[in-house]
């Protein structure tokens, strides 16, 4: 089935071309400012310190949403998986690194007024706009079940083309759980059957 993406502008795209270089320079100077933040915290913000089920929840969502700089989710998942409940973790880094995606989402939905300047970008947009109504789906849940730098550029382009926002959370949400329940239960298989091996 066809992703419908929009050509046309709808009620919170008008809401963003009539507003639309301060809220598009906002939301990119906020996913910034958000990110530098989050780096710069990253010691404090360990799952041990904010307390296992919730530090795994904050550190996957902080993850997410600074996109350029990395924050560590997976393994803070991987490391607690021997003692915490893998499908837990799992369900718990899958939303909240879903929820971070959205910032991406934002950008590329807000920041399509700034990109529509640039002749590379308006000459591609009608085939982002083709290509993710044909393999939308698929490319959101590869790039979410598969660990990969990508995942922001893929979260930009579909807001920038309009892709379905609830769409675009469910997939995404499938995506990251079962990334999430993946590396809890092979983390934890691995590290008990490890002993046994020495």
């Amino acid at each position: 089935m066809r992703d419908q993406v929009s050509k046309q502008p709808n009620a919170w795209a008008k809401f963003w071309l009539k507003n639309q270089r301060s809220l598009s320079i906002a939301f990119l100077l906020a996913a910034l400012a958000f990110a530098v933040v989050v780096w710069s915290l990253r010691s404090y913000i360990s799952p041990a310190k904010l307390g296992g089920y919730p530090g795994v929840f904050f550190l996957s969502f902080f993850g997410a949403v600074s996109m350029v700089l990395p924050v560590p989710g997976l393994i803070s998942v991987c490391g607690l998986s021997v003692t915490l409940n893998p499908i837990a973790l799992g369900v718990l880094l899958g939303a909240g690194e879903t929820l971070g995606e959205t910032s991406g989402y934002a950008v590329g939905y807000g920041g399509d007024t700034i990109f529509e300047r640039f002749a590379f970008y308006r000459n591609l947009k009608p085939r982002m706009q083709v290509w993710m109504q044909k393999r939308g789906s698929l490319l959101v849940f590869l790039v979410s079940v598969i660990p990969n730098p990508i995942v922001d550029v893929v979260g930009i382009a579909a807001g920038s083309v309009q892709f379905p926002f609830r769409r675009f959370l469910m997939i995404v949400l499938a995506g990251k759980t079962t990334k999430g329940l993946l590396v809890a239960y092979t983390c934890q298989y691995s590290i008990t059957f490890l002993p046994w091996v020495s």
